[in-house]
C-alpha cells in the first residue's frame, strides 16, 4: 500500500511539474476606447484599452467606431507592434506612422480605414504564408 501511495504521489508530482512548465497561449480581446488625458490617440498608452494593457501578440484587437464616443482614434506612431487579430468595425480607422510596422498574426477584418503613413508597415502574417511569398510585398495591400 506504501508504495502504490508512493507511485502516485510521484505520478501527480510529475503532472504537476509538467503542466507548469507548459505555455499558455490563449487569445485575449481588447477594445480601443481611446481619451487618455494627453494620449487621447497613442496606441501604446494602456488607459486607452479595454483590458488596460497594450494588445500583444496574443491580444484579438477590436477597434469601433467613437465617433460618438472618445473621438479618437489610434495612431501607432513608431516600433514594431504585434498582435493575433484585427477588427475594425464600420467607421473605424487605424493609422499607421511613418515609423510603425503592425504584424497581424491571424486574420484582418476592415470595413473601416487603415491609414497608412509613406513609411509605415502593415503585415497580414496568415496571407502572407497562404502565399508563400516574403513578407515585404505585404506593405501595401489594396483596401488598407
Amino acid at each position: 500500500m506504501k508504495a502504490q501511495s508512493l507511485v502516485v504521489s510521484g505520478l501527480f508530482s510529475s503532472l504537476l511539474v509538467l503542466s507548469l512548465s507548459l505555455p499558455v497561449f490563449s487569445q485575449t480581446l481588447n477594445f480601443w476606447i481611446g481619451g487618455a488625458p494627453g494620449l487621447e490617440r497613442e496606441w501604446n498608452c494602456p488607459k486607452n484599452w479595454s483590458a488596460y494593457k497594450v494588445p500583444n501578440e496574443f491580444s484579438s484587437v477590436v477597434i469601433p467606431d467613437v465617433s460618438t464616443g472618445s473621438r479618437s482614434y489610434p495612431v501607432i506612431y513608431s516600433g514594431v507592434l504585434e498582435i493575433y487579430s484585427l477588427d475594425l468595425t464600420s467607421n473605424a480607422s487605424l493609422e499607421i506612422g511613418n515609423q510603425a510596422t503592425l504584424i497581424v498574426y491571424g486574420e484582418i477584418h476592415n470595413p473601416g480605414k487603415v491609414i497608412l503613413n509613406p513609411d509605415g508597415i502593415l503585415i497580414e502574417w496568415e496571407e502572407v504564408n497562404k502565399s508563400q511569398a516574403s513578407a515585404l510585398p505585404a506593405k501595401r495591400k489594396a483596401g488598407y
